[in-house]
């Protein structure tokens, strides 16, 4: 392969020269050096693919007439070449009909440049073209830099929202609040974290915190749950909204009684035991997005009201239903109780206590 390599100081773009004339080869280098361009040299088509494979060069002048491939053919090639593609290809040939010309920009070429040729229309057309292409790998990088940053600001609303959500607000800039009739609503209070964390550090707190709620969320994914908010040590999910579901009341059941498992699991390996108060209540609600500046997706109604209500009739470690989460949970779920409680605002009502899953998927 003959291919030679000419170097000079403050070289920062390289040209690719494609021709087997040595002296047209010796007047190309020459015009390129005195610009400070890093100039490679071959003689043919298959050669200048060859070298493309090692160096990626940012522009190619070539020849048309060559051993072997022509330019057309070798134009071509490149054009195919993901990683070559958007390589600038600048003819320099003798041929100077329009159909020579039409079939190098056809090939791909972005000019096309006729011999004899005069020094100073080579140097203003290279230099033209790789400014060109210097601002279009510019404006690429910026594009990939803005796809990266949009990509990690879609992540964030999606961990912020529910995914359903965040595709509604990302494409049509609002959420429009829903009426959600079959839902099951489910709070987990951590007995007396704030009494028993007033001794602990801060970051004792948080850490804390965070390892049982990353969990309950792990929790609620497994079992088609849709976390709503933390309050403080409580922890409010729900399930049939945004997205309905036609076992919500067991999918809730399952994610609850799961956590209650977790935690009895943690409190035989580490220093700080926890206990968890449960509640879930089924019936409708109303979803949508709260605020403009910072969204936040909550629920609200009864539903949400009454099971804050049936998790402070719950003994710790205890999941405790509402009567309409008991109908939709009988033959799925073993229960003791249906003991008869005064709920604040709700008179007499009857609560359920969860003692197992029928069909068990932790």
């Amino acid at each position: 392969m003959s291919l030679w390599t000419v170097e000079t100081e403050a070289m920062e773009q390289t040209i690719l020269i494609v021709e087997d004339a040595v002296i047209n080869q010796k007047l190309l280098a020459k015009i390129f050096i005195k610009q400070n361009y890093k100039v490679l040299v071959v003689e043919s088509g298959e050669e200048a693919l060859e070298c493309v494979k090692r160096t990626l060069p940012d522009l190619i002048v070539l020849d048309i007439i060559l051993p072997g491939m022509d330019g057309f053919s070798t134009c071509k090639s490149l054009k195919n070449n993901i990683e070559t593609r958007d390589i600038p290809v600048v003819f320099v040939s003798s041929l100077d009909s329009t159909k020579d010309k039409l079939e190098g920009f056809k090939a791909g070429g972005v000019d096309y440049i006729t011999k004899p040729f005069e020094p100073e229309e080579v140097i203003a057309r290279i230099g033209t073209h790789l400014r060109i292409h210097h601002l279009q790998n510019k404006l690429e990088e910026k594009n990939r830099q803005l796809d990266i940053e949009k990509q990690k600001s879609q992540n964030l609303l999606y961990n912020v929202l529910p995914k359903s959500v965040g595709m509604e607000l990302l494409k049509t800039g609002k959420c429009i609040p829903q009426l959600f009739k079959d839902t099951t609503v489910c709070f987990v209070d951590i007995v007396d974290f704030t009494s028993a964390s007033s001794a602990m550090a801060p970051e004792v707190i948080i850490d804390e915190l965070n390892e049982i709620f990353t969990e309950f969320d792990r929790i609620c994914l497994r079992n088609n749950c849709e976390r709503m908010k933390t309050i403080g040590d409580a922890f409010l999910f729900a399930c049939g909204v945004p997205e309905s579901n036609n076992d919500h009341a067991e999918n809730v059941a399952r994610a609850a009684f799961s956590m209650v498992e977790f935690l009895k699991s943690r409190n035989k390996v580490t220093c700080h035991n926890w206990l968890l108060r449960v509640g879930l209540h089924s019936g409708p609600l109303v979803g949508g997005v709260v605020g403009t500046e910072k969204y936040l997706y909550d629920i609200f109604g009864d539903t949400v009201n009454i099971a804050a209500r049936v998790e402070e009739t719950a003994h710790p470690m205890q999941v405790n239903v509402s009567s309409a989460s008991h109908a939709l949970l009988k033959g799925k779920c073993v229960f003791s109780g249906g003991k008869r409680v005064e709920m604040k605002g709700k008179g007499q009502q009857t609560i359920y206590t969860l003692q197992s899953m029928l069909s068990w998927k932790s």
